[in-house]
């Protein structure tokens, strides 16, 4: 008798959805320092952690997560956005996040140091 046979990939545990999910909602209010916090396995991480922990993964994107992080990625995201389009999983989607935290970073210390020349 044959085995089953593995996925082609794993399945995101349900933990790392929820984790990457949040991260992406409070994204949105993120406009001041320090980087947000959400809960992966009972314990405080960065957003960036949590996409970090979704990258091996390959499953499907809810709609609502997909629609959330698309909105994100405005016109300078031009690249990103049709990476999503092609690809909505979660691997993709934090390859994208994660470029998107980057820049968000990039714009936070650079208005701190505007406030700081004047």
């Amino acid at each position: 008798m044959d085995e089953p046979s593995a996925p082609d990939h794993p399945t995101i545990p349900p933990g790392r959805a929820k984790a990457f999910r949040d991260a992406i909602w409070l994204y949105a209010e993120w406009w001041r320092e320090p980087e947000p916090h959400v809960s992966l396995d009972l314990e405080p991480v960065l957003i960036s952690t949590a996409c970090e922990a979704v990258l091996p993964f390959n499953d499907p994107l809810p709609e609502s997560v997909f629609e959330k992080l698309f909105s994100f990625l405005h016109a300078e995201y031009t690249v990103l956005k049709g990476e999503l389009d092609r690809d909505p999983t979660y691997a993709t989607a934090a390859r994208c996040f994660l470029k998107l935290i980057e820049h968000r970073k990039v714009e936070i210390e650079r208005r701190g140091e505007q406030r700081h020349d004047r």
